[in-house]
């Protein structure tokens, strides 16, 4: 036994939806009709069957995978950028760095240039020969003694080896010269 029970309600798809009564209500149904054949007119109260409704689950919204694997593709973006600044930034205090070091190394290469120069400067050369060595030029040399050879005579030389630097040949000579710079 089924009754169509027309409701606001309907379905998604347009279609009334049916409400069934349970096999409980149905014999409790039956028992009262001969019941109330008997005692018809004395009790006479309305009973309500109950109603089951079936409705349709809704379909729940599917997750957004989408949605997170573009923000995890943008942190990865993101993290990498930032890893390129700070490579990039390593390689600009590197830069300043040498750039540093270029201009001490030039700096040094014009004082070393000054340097070389000075030594071939002919006038550089005969101010340390008069002031730091006490020479003078050779026209200015009033006294001159000339010592000539003759082929019979020769010269020998003779080199006493004490060995180790620092023996007692050294020793006597370093006493030599306390005794002259004395004397003058």
């Amino acid at each position: 036994m089924q009754r169509n029970v027309n409701n606001s309600n309907q379905s998604r798809n347009g279609a009334m939806l049916v409400a069934k009564t349970s096999n409980n209500v149905k014999k409790a149904n039956i028992a009262r009709k001969k019941s109330n054949s008997a005692k018809r007119h004395s009790s006479m109260h309305a009973v309500r069957a109950p109603k089951i409704v079936t409705i349709k689950k809704q379909d729940k919204a599917p997750f957004p995978w989408s949605a997170v694997i573009i923000c995890v593709l943008f942190t990865c973006m993101f993290l990498f950028m930032m890893m390129n600044y700070a490579e990039v930034n390593k390689y600009q205090k590197e830069i300043v760095s040498l750039d540093n070091k270029i201009a001490s190394m030039q700096k040094s290469q014009d004082e070393l240039q000054v340097t070389l120069n000075n030594k071939y400067d002919l006038a550089e050369i005969g101010e340390y020969a008069t002031e730091q060595l006490g020479m003078v030029p050779g026209n200015q040399i009033t006294n001159r003694k000339v010592i000539t050879i003759e082929q019979g005579d020769k010269v020998e030389m003779h080199t006493y080896d004490d060995g180790d630097e620092g023996g007692f040949g050294f020793l006597l000579s370093g006493f030599g010269e306390v005794i002259r710079d004395f004397w003058n």
